[in-house]
């Protein structure tokens, strides 16, 4: 398991939002990195950004629409094609480690916490204190960052 509070790595994040540009966050601010930022470049060599920020604007448009709501299964192309994308990108990293933020759809799910990830069903991995609730949680095995929401939630995840 990765011992997260050993390793010197900034914590990214990859997280879509309406009519923003950026995509990549830092997970402890939550400041976006200017689009001019290498990270973006780099990125581009293992995911085409605009071409997934086209698809997953339309995929929010569908759930909005009560189309679809393939934008929450982990499982839907939409989610798995950046998954596996920042799989490769994090292994051509030294300083950053880039997690895509992902949850389920909080509108008649409220009071779930996350404590297993939705792909390999291991033990998430608490961040702290130091980190914003909605990045609470890593996957021990794959780029995921998850939110807890259950702010009275008295275990933690180690």
């Amino acid at each position: 398991m990765i011992d997260l509070k050993k390793q010197s790595k900034e914590l990214l994040k990859i997280l879509w939002l309406p009519g923003e540009d950026e995509i990549i966050f830092n997970t402890k601010s939550e400041r976006p990195l200017p689009l001019s930022s290498d990270l973006y470049r780099q990125l581009i060599q293992y995911l085409d950004i605009d071409k997934w920020k086209r698809l997953y604007a339309e995929a929010y448009k569908d759930w909005l629409n009560d189309d679809s709501k393939s934008v929450y299964k982990i499982n839907d192309k939409i989610n798995l094609s950046i998954i596996e994308a920042l799989v490769k990108f994090n292994k051509s990293l030294d300083s950053q480690s880039v997690y895509y933020w992902f949850d389920i759809d909080r509108t008649f799910t409220e009071g779930f916490t996350w404590e297993y990830c939705p792909i390999s069903g291991k033990k998430l991995i608490y961040l702290g204190d130091e980190y914003p609730k909605k990045n609470a949680f890593v996957s021990p095995e794959y780029p995921l960052i998850l939110p807890d929401y259950d702010m009275m939630s008295k275990h933690k995840l180690k």
